[in-house]
């Protein structure tokens, strides 16, 4: 496949956030594990998670919820199925420009950029929350929202329904041959 025949077969806003959709029930089933853990193993943890600072806090977040989504979208997307579970669900997949599966770095610069609002939003309101109050958390919380926009915007007004995550790693979501679940 050339990048003219990648470039025709673009999947479009709507495939694309309703495969998001999908993806997040699995996510969010994930948190609901990890809360069920956490409430589970409060009293162990307790006193070590009220001594932790919160950038200890944020960064355990990170590690048990952000970082293994980022992972998971990484992995799927490289790959020989080259789809999350959602995406699969709705018949796209993630390629390069010549139309092959993504290498693991080119998926997980992608999941990295993909995610990076979340955890910027994260960090932020959570050092909000855990009684900072620097103005460059109000920016760095406005900008993850204001990336998600863009994100979204370039989907919408790309020709090839780009988003900004998928320029530096060269990766296009296209209508895969065949749905394989």
């Amino acid at each position: 496949m050339n990048a003219s025949e990648v470039s025709n077969r673009t999947a479009g806003f709507t495939k694309r956030l309703l495969a998001f959709a999908i993806d997040f029930i699995l996510i969010a089933a994930y948190i609901l594990v990890l809360f069920g853990i956490g409430t589970s193993t409060m009293r162990i943890t307790s006193e070590l998670v009220v001594l932790a600072s919160p950038w200890t806090k944020d960064l355990l977040a990170f590690l048990v919820l952000i970082l293994p989504v980022i992972l998971y979208f990484a992995l799927q997307e490289s790959s020989q199925r080259q789809a999350t579970w959602g995406k699969r669900r709705v018949g796209i997949k993630v390629v390069n420009a010549q139309g092959q599966k993504l290498s693991w770095r080119q998926a997980l610069v992608r999941s990295a950029i993909k995610f990076l609002p979340w955890q910027l939003a994260h960090t932020c309101i959570f050092q909000i929350w855990f009684g900072q109050t620097s103005p460059w958390l109000i920016v760095g919380a406005l900008l993850a929202q204001g990336l998600v926009v863009i994100y979204v915007l370039s989907i919408l007004v790309s020709k090839e329904h780009r988003a900004l995550y998928d320029w530096p790693s060269g990766a296009y979501v296209i209508f895969a041959e065949s749905v394989r679940v």
